[in-house]
């Protein structure tokens, strides 16, 4: 599975990085922006209301929207770190750093329990400003790490944004996941179907013996040891834990069945 994911990972990421060589180019008019299925939530308002859509977005961040979503019900937040181009940039960062630390690096639990919910604040704040302060122009393109690295210098961005960019990638090899776990407005998004979502861990308890390997390995710090069954709302079924586990008693399952 871990082979299959990177190989998912690298068709998602190549493809956006084609999009961005061939925009620079000038051989296609759409970039990352067309593809993004937080798109679709910021086009909702405008189109409920006034039966058209936001700035360039279209039908078809609507629909990817939707289709995340169903995949969340489905497989919880693998978007997160199957397909998501940032995140798995994010990841190859954070790998790095774990290499030179020796180790997962986190912020203090005391902080860490309160900065999680920066990222319903941005959302929040996100959907808030596109509405009202910027008028239905997509103004979060400037902050947002994602648009500002695959759209290079892309429409809205402004000169200091690379440096918005290079200070998540930053942060990133310290923290792992700190755009995704402190400020993505799609991970808040997806918290509660990443919940209840069906495809899911579940650890033996006969096989398990507590050594805690699992723990160390995962990268959004779940107690996956302590755990029946994994349905923390930062799980996006890396499969990391699983992997790490000599006993096999970490296995895929629906529901938990």
């Amino acid at each position: 599975m871990k082979v299959l994911r990177a190989i998912v990972q690298f068709v998602f990421l190549a493809g956006v990085i084609t999009l961005l060589v061939r925009g620079l180019m000038g051989g296609t008019p759409h970039d990352c922006e067309t593809y993004c299925p937080f798109g679709g939530l910021a086009a909702l308002y405008p189109l409920a209301r006034h039966n058209i859509y936001t700035c360039r977005l279209t039908e078809l961040n609507v629909a990817l929207l939707v289709s995340t979503l169903l995949l969340g019900l489905t497989a919880k937040k693998s978007f997160c770190s199957w397909v998501c181009p940032f995140g798995t940039v994010q990841e190859w960062l954070g790998r790095a750093g774990r290499s030179m630390w020796g180790r997962w690096l986190h912020l203090p639990t005391s902080l860490d329990r309160y900065l999680i919910f920066l990222r319903y604040v941005v959302l929040v704040a996100i959907l808030t400003l596109t509405w009202t302060v910027w008028r239905g122009d997509l103004g979060f393109r400037a902050y947002d790490p994602y648009y500002i690295i695959f759209s290079w210098n892309g429409h809205g961005t402004m000169p200091w944004s690379v440096w918005v960019a290079v200070g998540f990638l930053a942060a990133a090899v310290v923290t792992p996941f700190f755009w995704c776990r402190y400020f993505c407005p799609l991970g808040a998004v997806l918290d509660p179907v990443g919940r209840c979502g069906a495809l899911r861990l579940k650890r033996s308890e006969e096989r398990c013996n507590l050594c805690g390997d699992c723990d160390d390995v995962c990268p959004h710090r779940i107690p996956v040891s302590e755990l029946d069954q994994v349905t923390a709302r930062n799980c996006t079924n890396c499969l990391e834990c699983a992997s790490a586990c000599d006993r096999d008693a970490l296995t895929l399952t629906w529901f938990g069945k």
